[in-house]
């Protein structure tokens, strides 16, 4: 079990950006598996890069949850949205979700008075239902070749 006394969320940094890859990679590939093909989530991660979080870095809209200096989640939001939050397969259900999606929405709801938007792969529906995210439209997001299939959720102001 994690220590919640150890852990850390702040800003992620560019020096951060291997770990980052690291996380989403393992992340994708052992977490989707209950609800992805293999083929799908191998399309999805394809061709990623380390660098490819360095406009979210810059703009200082992704953080990073670290243990005792090792990043072990990572999240990105921006006004209106929380783009991604992602925690390595050894840390979950250990409140690293928890932790990165309070501060997430934070960084959400800055100069937002709306609700908070977010796309849930189908492996993560539930875990923001527990914190009142509701479905609006199932659908699905173009990249990487491929159609990945998504739930839109919003929480309204005030929850």
């Amino acid at each position: 079990m994690t220590d919640p006394r150890h852990l850390t969320v702040r800003i992620a940094r560019r020096a951060d950006a291997p770990a980052i890859h690291e996380v989403h990679t393992a992340s994708t590939t052992r977490l989707w598996a209950s609800h992805y093909a293999p083929n799908l989530i191998e399309q999805w991660i394809k061709n990623r890069t380390p660098e490819g979080y360095y406009p979210g870095i810059d703009r200082r809209e992704m953080y990073v949850c670290e243990i005792n200096g090792q990043v072990i989640g990572f999240g990105h939001a921006v006004p209106g949205e929380i783009a991604a939050i992602f925690v390595h397969p050894a840390h979950i259900r250990q409140g690293i979700g928890t932790l990165l999606l309070l501060y997430g929405l934070a960084l959400a709801r800055r100069d937002h008075p709306g609700p908070i938007r977010l796309q849930a792969t189908l492996n993560a529906q539930a875990f923001y239902e527990h914190f009142g995210f509701k479905a609006t439209k199932h659908t699905s997001v173009p990249g990487h070749g491929i159609k990945l299939p998504v739930v839109e959720m919003e929480l309204r102001s005030g929850t």
